[in-house]
């Protein structure tokens, strides 16, 4: 390689800062930071809300007899630091807790004495439990948690260039030093439609509203005139997730942000960001954040009808000026384009308008016919070169890849490509953008290593038994199963319950039974050891000889060959 990283940060002017963990990114996302010092801030008699802990804020309201608390942040140590900043302020009891969404009710214990959960009032709308406890799509966990880890940075080294900056809507989501302990506890009050509550004096609208969740409730004080959402994060928000999530409705987010106007607030406090104080001040926040929204919605769909592609629509849909320039629709967290993608795709699926791409060669074929026209694996490579002299650094990745898709041990190509995407998280002012381009260069440069076990034992026997035996449907390998049909019996002791796993030639289908499975293959064991084999804790023979799996039926050279049908 010719270039060193240091040569190019010289030769390019690049905006950048270096922030107080040592990391070094765009100087607008770094300068983010100072939106999270941590502070308390008094909105108004009575109301304080804690900023700068994690990804979330937390609100305080003072009642007649006690204290009411809106979210309890991420974790119990998240938590503790909010109570002990409140309690700097009142040592009233705490009367009730209301969670504006699920994502961040997970503090909760630091509130609730174990036995006391039904002493206080938690509210939450009706699918909170149930996102928080349900898991449809365990089966998706090793892909979605290790995305999710890329997102919020927690691959990065915890100091250095490559640190993780903030997170565009928040401090961090993990404080590496303090580590975090979890416990939700459900709520005992629930609303699926608009509802006017007292708690200890306190008036109360709580209002469903969709936003990154489909379990949002909008908290309004109507004798306060504040309204705490979690409909307006104070930057673009997360719309085309690449973490891999459901479809996220702008139209639906939209209905949420004008509910919220509807109660033209005089205090606008997000559960990310920073409060909005005025009536003036909040209607114009409420604005620019529903114009952002609809306009890059409304001007995807737009394209998507004059037959524009994917790729098109990215070029299309540029925010206007005064958009563009309003500071709660700046790409610190969400990005506009990626956006468009996420929107694109939950509309009309992934079809663009030119039909050479239903059935394309292979992204090998084409990488070979490209280095072939370009005249060998050298000349590109020289190609790459001169595209990153030039500051071209996304087409210098794009063609690194060419290389590496038909050898991936590049050496060469592994180094031009991670020095072009870190070019490229210099230059984003999204933090998710800069962990995912960081991540990948670091997986390039071979100092990082993501394809880990991340779904962890202790998370999988939290789920139902049926959910974690689905691990096994998208584990079977149809080479070693493609003319195999055989049945297990699984029996769970705890519950009493008892399942099928048969493999159908190339096929895995849970079943459920009433009664003891009657099969050749039959065992015995607990959620605890099942989850510790299915995450790859625990081997068939160590769970055996532990005597927390037992044969009831069967051989166990059998049994084991029936497990090795399956991705280990």
């Amino acid at each position: 390689m010719k270039m060193t990283n240091h040569q190019l940060i010289n030769e390019e002017k690049v905006e950048t800062k270096v922030g107080p963990n040592g990391e070094i990114g765009n100087s607008k996302l770094i300068d983010q930071s100072k939106v999270f010092e941590k502070r308390l801030i008094k909105i108004t008699d009575g109301v304080y809300q804690f900023i700068g802990v994690g990804l979330a804020n937390s609100t305080m309201i003072e009642s007649e007899n006690g204290i009411i608390i809106v979210d309890t942040g991420d974790a119990i140590e998240e938590a503790q630091e909010h109570l002990e900043a409140f309690r700097k302020i009142t040592n009233k009891p705490i009367k009730a807790i209301i969670y504006t969404h699920w994502h961040y009710t997970m503090g909760t214990r630091a509130y609730v004495e174990k036995g006391q959960e039904d002493l206080i009032e938690i509210w939450g709308h009706e699918l909170v439990d149930h996102n928080q406890s349900t898991s449809e799509q365990v089966e998706l966990w090793p892909t979605t948690t290790k995305r999710g880890y890329i997102q919020f940075g927690l691959f990065l080294p915890p100091e250095g260039p490559d640190a993780s900056t903030n997170m565009g809507i928040g401090a961090y989501l993990l404080d590496r030093k303090k580590g975090r302990t979890q416990e939700y506890i459900k709520p005992n009050h629930t609303v699926s439609q608009a509802s006017r509550i007292v708690i200890d004096g306190i008036n109360i609208e709580l209002i469903p509203s969709i936003s990154d969740t489909n379990d949002g409730l909008i908290v309004s004080l109507p004798d306060k005139g504040i309204v705490i959402n979690n409909n307006m994060m104070g930057i673009f928000p997360n719309i085309g997730a690449m973490r891999g999530d459901y479809y996220r409705d702008p139209k639906a987010w939209l209905d949420g942000i004008k509910k919220i106007r509807d109660l033209q607030p005089t205090y606008l406090l997000g559960v990310h960001g920073n409060p909005i104080i005025g009536q003036k001040e909040a209607l114009k926040v409420i604005e620019d954040y529903h114009d952002g929204i609809q306009f890059v919605y409304d001007q995807t769909v737009r394209g998507i009808n004059l037959g524009l592609s994917q790729d098109e629509l990215v070029e299309f849909v540029k925010l206007p000026d005064h958009l563009k320039s309003s500071p709660v629709l700046q790409d610190y967290y969400g990005e506009v384009a990626i956006a468009v993608r996420g929107i694109y795709c939950g509309l009309v699926g992934w079809y663009g308008n030119d039909t050479a791409t239903i059935h394309p060669v292979t992204k090998k074929e084409e990488a070979e016919k490209i280095i072939a026209l370009s005249g060998g694996v050298a000349r590109v490579l020289e190609s790459v070169q001169m595209e990153l002299a030039q500051h071209n650094y996304k087409w210098a990745a794009q063609l690194s890849t060419y290389v590496l898709k038909v050898n991936p041990d590049d050496q060469e190509a592994r180094q031009l490509k991670a020095l072009a995407l870190r070019k490229l998280s210099l230059k984003t002012t999204s933090a998710i953008t800069r962990n995912f381009y960081l991540v990948q260069a670091l997986e390039l440069e071979g100092k990082l290593n993501t394809n880990k076990n991340l779904v962890s034992s202790p998370k999988l026997v939290k789920c139902a038994p049926e959910y974690m035996l689905q691990f096994f449907r998208v584990k079977v390998d149809p080479s070693k199963s493609h003319n195999i049909n055989q049945l297990l019996g699984i029996a769970l002791t705890e519950t009493n319950e008892s399942f099928g796993l048969q493999v159908r030639h190339g096929v895995a289908e849970v079943f459920k039974y009433n009664t003891v499975i009657s099969s050749e293959l039959s065992i015995q064991t607990t959620g605890k050891a099942l989850a510790d084999f299915v995450t790859g804790e625990l081997t068939f023979k160590a769970a055996v000889e532990l005597g927390s799996m037992k044969i009831i039926s069967g051989k166990f050279e059998d049994i084991d060959h029936f497990f090795h049908m399956f991705d280990r």
